[in-house]
């Protein structure tokens, strides 16, 4: 029974998390995003480019990335979890500001732990638009 009981704390945390991503972005909070990271995490949002490194290129990329969204509505569901490795199926929906059209997002998250933050995190999405 220890394993169940370290998994169920290691999901307990992971959900603390995406909870805490959600409403980030839904409510447009920088700054809540950047506590979620340790200080020397990677963000990676394009697996071609290079990572983005620490808090200070996790806001800058956070800021301009969701900064014209509105009326967000975010969704996360564990796919599986290997030690402190999650796999988050997720999809996003947004009015973009600036042309008033709808948004769809859906990707998957790897979503690397260190304690109780993210150290890694990589996504892959495909976006659909609406109107």
């Amino acid at each position: 029974m220890p394993e169940t009981r370290t998994a169920s704390r290691t999901d307990a945390k992971l959900a603390r998390i995406m909870e805490a991503y959600q409403r980030a972005w839904e409510t447009h909070d920088a700054a809540l995003v950047v506590e979620l990271f340790t200080e020397d995490a990677t963000y990676q949002e394009n697996p071609f480019g290079e990572p983005i490194r620490g808090h200070d290129g996790i806001r800058r990329y956070w800021e301009e990335a969701t900064g014209s969204h509105r009326d967000v509505h975010f969704r996360w569901q564990l796919v599986c979890s290997a030690e402190d490795l999650h796999v988050v199926e997720w999809q996003a929906e947004f009015t973009r500001a600036d042309s008033g059209r709808r948004m769809e997002l859906r990707g998957v998250m790897l979503v690397e732990l260190r304690g109780e933050r993210v150290f890694r995190f990589r996504e892959y999405w495909l976006r659909r638009e609406n109107g």
